[in-house]
């Protein structure tokens, strides 16, 4: 039953990527959904600028390696990858990207500490097994791992309302599944450092944030008073708003995982760019193993 549905959440997966459009980073990057897109990727940026000859790999990076493509734009040295090639191969025939291979997040079939960073980027939660997906990337990181993620709490009251918002403006009517059929499984940060602090890693590093999406408003301009991006806009600023009351949880998180010590150079850009860094705890038995 396990193997069965792993294998059919994969090739559902699978086919929702060969079926998918040009993102919006090579369509429109004038778009509310493009800077949407850059917004949460910007994030990364404090990694980019201390480790500038750092090597990246994508997983999930489906969306004809869109992320890989961010990375490529800030000098950034990438391999793309997802579990399959159908949109990765027509993103490199087109200029977008440079590298790509085929990749099963459960099973990467490069060797231990191959890529100094991996990101997943909005693909965590697509996965049937996550957990063994996160440890396979951090066996091949050699500094860290970061996902861009949805992010769970405990409810708040505001919460109920965000999902009667969903349902209404988007006709949302399911919040534990996506039309692909794949659960929709929610990072917890807390549970992030025990998994990393188990394999002795170094510490994690977290910022919070929203996002608002509706299909109608997204290829609105981000310039202006567009109607998409003013309703995109607000849409974030309401509920940061609700989170800094302590009224609503953030939806999304950037979570770093990293395997080496922090230097005081990123400590301190994590920490203007909004990030809580919390130092893991180091096993004091493993000198006597």
């Amino acid at each position: 039953m396990q193997s069965d549905m792993t294998q059919w959440s994969y090739s559902q997966q699978a086919e929702y990527e060969s079926i998918s459009t040009l993102p919006s980073c090579y369509t429109d990057p004038e778009s509310i959904d493009a800077w949407r897109h850059d917004r949460m990727l910007s994030a990364i940026l404090p990694l980019i600028h201390c480790f500038p000859n750092a090597t990246w790999l994508t997983i999930g990076d489906g969306k004809y390696g869109s992320d890989a493509f961010f990375l490529q734009k800030h000098g950034v040295e990438v391999t793309a990858s997802s579990i399959t090639d159908s949109t990765l191969k027509i993103a490199q025939q087109r200029g977008y990207i440079k590298n790509y291979k085929i990749e099963n997040a459960e099973y990467i079939s490069a060797p231990d500490n191959s890529y100094d960073f991996v990101l997943c980027k909005e693909s965590y939660h697509h996965f049937p097994r996550p957990p063994i997906a996160y440890y396979e990337m951090l066996r091949v990181a050699n500094k860290a791992v970061i996902l861009i993620e949805p992010i769970e709490d405990k409810e708040r009251l505001f919460d109920y309302f965000k999902k009667v918002a969903k349902k209404t403006l988007r006709g949302d009517t399911n919040f534990s599944f996506e039309p692909s059929g794949n659960f929709i499984y929610r990072a917890n940060i807390a549970e992030m450092e025990k998994m990393l602090t188990a394999l002795n890693g170094s510490f994690v590093a977290a910022k919070k944030f929203n996002d608002f999406y509706h299909p109608k408003g997204a290829k609105s301009k981000n310039r202006g008073f567009s109607l998409g991006a003013v309703t995109t806009k607000t849409g974030i600023f309401i509920q940061d708003l609700f989170c800094r009351l302590g009224l609503m949880n953030y939806g999304l998180g950037v979570i770093i995982t990293a395997k080496t010590p922090i230097t005081p150079k990123l400590a301190l850009e994590l920490q203007q760019c909004g990030f809580e860094t919390t130092l893991l705890p180091q096993n004091p038995y493993l000198q006597d193993a």
